[in-house]
């Protein structure tokens, strides 16, 4: 019975929550497994959640490499439990835009640099400020939001008007910096506090997304402030971005 496959040989899939395959030998190969997706950032799973039986991966034969990566199952084989990526399943849970914005946001940095590369002796797209930054997102949030209100205003630190985004159904509003080479982490911390008390002012605003870019490096431990500067504020929340 040469075209029977030995069960014995399959290995279990990783998934995450919206169905985006990990990998299809997460025993064979367990350093390719990720605790979030690398494509989305949900949680990922490699069993069922009602009965725990191990979802179903490839069947390792070695010395083959094989191509492509198998589809998940949408429901369960023991005990017939959709999985969350299932179509047929009940809505796990409404889409997040603010997780949306956030990884919008921090893979910005890879568009920015693929955009210096262009066909021919075309000029290449390069973010030189704020102005680059706010055409560029002005360009690029259609992509997650539908109701996108650029916003003009001069807050005290800037030499003339900048542009934020309110995305008004969602309660959020994106302001952009740059990073400066002075002094970055002393002056964004005031521009930040500068930005909570106006929108605190205004009213409308449930979180405020401020997105620094910082292509040098030039704050050190961004990690750090973003946990630092990102917290709840009196009326609204703050969250805080770093990204170069």
């Amino acid at each position: 019975m040469d075209n029977l496959i030995d069960t014995r040989l399959q290995d279990v899939m990783q998934v995450c929550r919206n169905g985006h395959v990990i990998t299809d030998l997460l025993h064979t190969y367990p350093d390719r497994g990720l605790s979030h997706c690398d494509r989305c950032g949900t949680v990922t799973l490699d069993r069922c959640a009602t009965c725990g039986l191990e979802i179903p991966g490839a069947v390792h034969v070695p010395g083959l490499i094989p191509v492509g990566r198998s589809q998940p199952p949408e429901f369960c084989s023991a005990c017939g439990a959709p999985f969350p990526w299932s179509r047929k399943a009940e809505p796990a849970a409404v889409s997040d835009p603010l997780a949306s914005l956030e990884r919008l946001l921090r893979r910005l940095p890879r568009i920015i640099r693929q955009l210096r590369s262009r066909h021919g002796n075309r000029t290449p797209f390069l973010v030189s400020d704020e102005r680059d930054l706010e055409d560029l997102l002005r360009a690029l949030l259609p992509i997650h939001f539908d109701d996108i209100r650029p916003e003009s205003r001069t807050p005290s630190y800037a030499a003339g008007t900048r542009t934020d985004f309110r995305l008004k159904p969602e309660g959020i509003v994106l302001t952009i910096k740059r990073a400066p080479s002075r002094d970055g982490e002393r002056q964004l911390a005031k521009q930040l506090q500068e930005d909570v008390a106006f929108y605190e002012r205004e009213g409308t605003c449930k979180t405020l997304v401020g997105f620094i870019h910082d292509p040098e490096g030039i704050l050190r431990e961004p990690t750090q402030l973003e946990l630092m500067w990102s917290k709840p504020q009196d009326r609204l929340e703050l969250r805080c971005i770093i990204a170069g």
